[in-house]
């Protein structure tokens, strides 16, 4: 027998003897400086323990005891049956509650949930968008697309096919892929889309044409590429890191978070080059771009995103990828804010917890068994009645074991809960409130995730940055709809906001589209059934006498008739006579 084993059977044998002499537990373990429940009116504190404990639900009152527990939970064996349980690191875990030690400073909420006062005057769908996606972002993509243009102009043997674009272009760009992603065509060809076969999208071509739409979504950037090399050795995502910061920055200064949220991982599909590419089997696109999001779980707001980018180079960008450094990280904004945080077992750590706990922020989440505070009897399934449940209980935290099935132990620690209550909702099964509250809390971000990509606007890209962006863009259009319908208290599903927020962004493009001249007709046709101009009235004067726009100057032709679509000025040379049937306009 090791020395290690043998110190571990004689702490246990230790607290035995303890246990008989005093014949239950006692509070000598907590620290002089705990705070706890100070007596009310005359009550001793038995009475006090009792009063306190008399309104969680599920939870019956022993007479020989002052603490609560749930009848399963005695039917431990007889070896288990002792004060505390020891982990294989000697980390010591009551069996019986300590209910005279005080949490609940830790969830008392000190910042209202809902939009901030900066955003509360956004009451249009496209303000609401413009608060995370600013003119400032989309004056720094037009500004790095053009730089980009100009680089591959001499590629083009007309000018006109490399033209620079422009803040009212690149939104009407934007619109297009709401739009598409709307109507769930992002894996669609272009080709299709723009078809006047009746099996296109119509609104597609009066906004840009397919070449046209095409050459951007080739030459958009978001990054300086004159300078990317000496950046690269600093940064490995340099090519959209501006973009991502500023994105992030508005998302957290437009919305508060419920007290609830939830830490975990989102895959974005994509298997071109790049090196920092994460193969993951449980995710439905295997291959792609790893995030890291902090979601409010009731609303799913996404609040935080850190993109996972590989091993960083040596300066202000290299950080630390452990699951501890990146929940400290993401969790910044609500530290101190006596909030929530629920997350898988990559994540759970007891230091963690503690360092968490220190914030005023509690956690509640699955603990993988390798884990060495885990004391050896929490995973053994073998000989355990089947939904029994073992607690465990130290200074500030709280782990239960549950026999989920024959085979299945479920693990799961918490410095929100500090008793043994049993969801009676749940039945036979007899699930802990700390296993409950995991499963209504756990799915934020797999909720968000699901949301965002049932209308996607990400189209197939060869290119990680353009990849990223489409992600925000999903984002930006759930996190907009949220503080759009809490500003307005109006209610749309999420197609039609979509679909509405797409529109507004190309309704610019499409009124500057109708003053083109050039414009062949039949779409200008087209686009009076999206746009309407408001046709310029000529003043008298100059209906009375007028020089006919299509004849020579030297001619000097005057008339009084002008075209009733562009209003110029027409001799009879240059009218056309056309009956009301054949007339289009």
């Amino acid at each position: 027998m090791d020395e290690i084993e043998r110190r571990r059977i004689e702490c246990l044998l230790e607290s035995t003897e303890e246990d008989d002499l005093l014949g239950g537990f006692s509070s000598d373990d907590n620290d002089e400086n705990t705070p706890t429940y100070e007596p009310h009116d005359q009550n001793t504190d038995t009475e006090q323990s009792m009063s306190s404990t008399s309104s969680i639900g599920n939870i019956s009152n022993e007479s020989d005891s002052e603490y609560s527990y749930h009848e399963s939970d005695d039917d431990l064996p007889i070896s288990m049956r002792r004060k505390f349980f020891i982990g294989k690191d000697w980390t010591k875990w009551n069996r019986k509650p300590n209910v005279r030690v005080r949490i609940a400073n830790s969830n008392k909420v000190t910042e209202k949930s809902g939009v901030k006062l900066l955003a509360k005057s956004a009451k249009t769908i496209l303000e609401c968008w413009m608060l995370f996606f600013s003119n400032e972002m989309l004056e720094h993509i037009v500004k790095m697309t053009n730089i980009y243009i100009d680089k591959v102009r001499p590629n083009y043997n007309r000018e006109r096919d490399a033209s620079e674009t422009c803040v009212r272009e690149i939104k009407a760009l934007l619109g297009i892929l709401y739009t598409i992603g709307a109507i769930k065509c992002n894996h669609r060809s272009t080709e299709d889309l723009w078809k006047i076969d009746g099996c296109g999208v119509d609104i597609l071509a009066c906004v840009m044409s397919e070449h046209r739409f095409r050459f951007l979504l080739r030459c958009i950037r978001f990054d300086d590429i004159r300078g990317r090399d000496v950046r690269k050795k600093i940064d490995n995502m340099t090519h959209i890191r501006h973009i991502f910061d500023l994105f992030v920055n508005n998302c957290k200064n437009t919305y508060t978070v419920s007290e609830y949220c939830t830490i975990d991982e989102k895959l974005q599909s994509f298997r071109g080059h790049c090196s920092f590419r994460v193969y993951m089997p449980n995710k439905p696109a295997k291959y792609g771009l790893k995030m890291f999001a902090l979601v409010d779980s009731i609303n799913y707001y996404t609040l935080n995103i850190e993109l996972y980018a590989g091993k960083q180079p040596d300066g202000p960008f290299l950080v630390d990828n452990a699951a501890s450094c990146v929940v400290k990280r993401l969790a910044n904004p609500i530290l101190n804010t006596g909030r929530n945080i629920t997350f898988d077992n990559w994540f759970t750590s007891f230091p963690l917890a503690d360092y968490l706990l220190k914030n005023k922020t509690t956690i509640v989440g699955t603990v993988r068994k390798n884990k060495r505070e885990i004391p050896p009897e929490f995973l053994i399934s073998k000989g355990r009645d089947l939904y029994s449940s073992y607690f465990g209980f130290s200074k500030n935290k709280s782990i239960v074991s549950y026999k989920a099935k024959s085979n299945k132990i479920v693990l799961i620690a918490s410095t929100m809960h500090n008793d043994k209550a049993i969801d009676i909702n749940t039945g036979e099964k007899l699930k802990p409130e700390m296993i409950t509250f995991y499963n209504s809390t756990k799915s934020g971000v797999d909720t968000m995730d699901w949301m965002t990509e049932n209308y996607s606007v990400a189209r197939h890209s060869a290119r990680w940055p353009l990849t990223v962006f489409y992600s925000l863009l999903n984002i930006g259009g759930l996190n907009s709809m949220i503080v759009y319908q809490e500003n307005t208290q109006v209610k749309k599903t999420r197609l039609e906001f979509l679909k509405s927020l797409g529109r507004q962004l190309m309704e610019n493009q499409l009124k500057y589209r109708m003053t083109i001249s050039s414009l062949p007709r039949p779409l200008k046709t087209r686009l009076q059934n999206y746009v309407t101009v408001e046709r310029e009235v000529l003043p008298q004067k100059l209906r009375s006498s007028n020089r006919c726009a299509f004849c020579e100057r030297a001619k000097d032709k005057k008339t009084t008739k002008v075209c009733t679509n562009c209003i110029k000025p027409i001799c009879r040379d240059h009218l056309i006579e056309i009956c009301p049937d054949c007339f289009t306009l």
